[in-house]
């Protein structure tokens, strides 16, 4: 009985409370990681300026809609856009691939771009941390968002 009232039992008592509370305030992991795409389209806008940056807007239906500024100049109508998005948790990486076109075409063929527009399907109400990576850019830029309609935001790409 004595050893109930000695200090090596509340020391052992106070580390087996101490990591039964660790365990509890322990998050649960993110889960799997989900890989999605979305396809880009293309166009000129002339009030978008040349400095690259990501606008980004909450739709009604719970979409999020992307607008990528300031596309290279090695782009025309003839190119590809898209997106690859991981998403683990609240965490979104999403993958930047431009592609000219595979065959050089006539001028009469093709206008410039400088604006890709994307739709972000499938996302909850939630707070999201997006990471947008360009490596055709070597730029990226990362914000944070809550999906909510109405939402606006804006963010320059920074060189990688």
């Amino acid at each position: 009985m004595d050893f109930l009232h000695s200090v090596e039992f509340y020391v052992i008592v106070l580390l087996v409370a101490a990591l039964a509370v660790g365990l509890l305030a322990m998050p649960s992991g993110h889960g799997p990681v989900e890989t999605s795409f979305a396809e880009g389209f293309l166009t000129y806008d002339q009030a978008a300026g040349p400095e690259p940056r990501l606008e980004l807007e909450c739709l009604p239906d719970g979409n999020v809609k992307i607008t990528r500024h300031g596309l290279p100049d090695n782009l025309d109508n003839a190119a590809t856009a898209a997106l690859a998005i991981s998403r683990k948790g609240f965490d979104l990486t999403v993958e930047e691939r431009l592609t000219p076109a595979s065959r050089p075409l006539l001028a009469s063929e093709t206008s410039a771009v400088n604006t890709a527009v994307y739709i972000l399907t499938g996302l909850a109400r939630e707070r999201y941390h997006p990471r947008f990576n360009s490596d055709s850019t070597s730029s990226f830029t990362t914000l944070t968002f809550v999906n909510r309609p109405g939402l606006r935001s804006t963010r320059v790409f920074r060189q990688a």
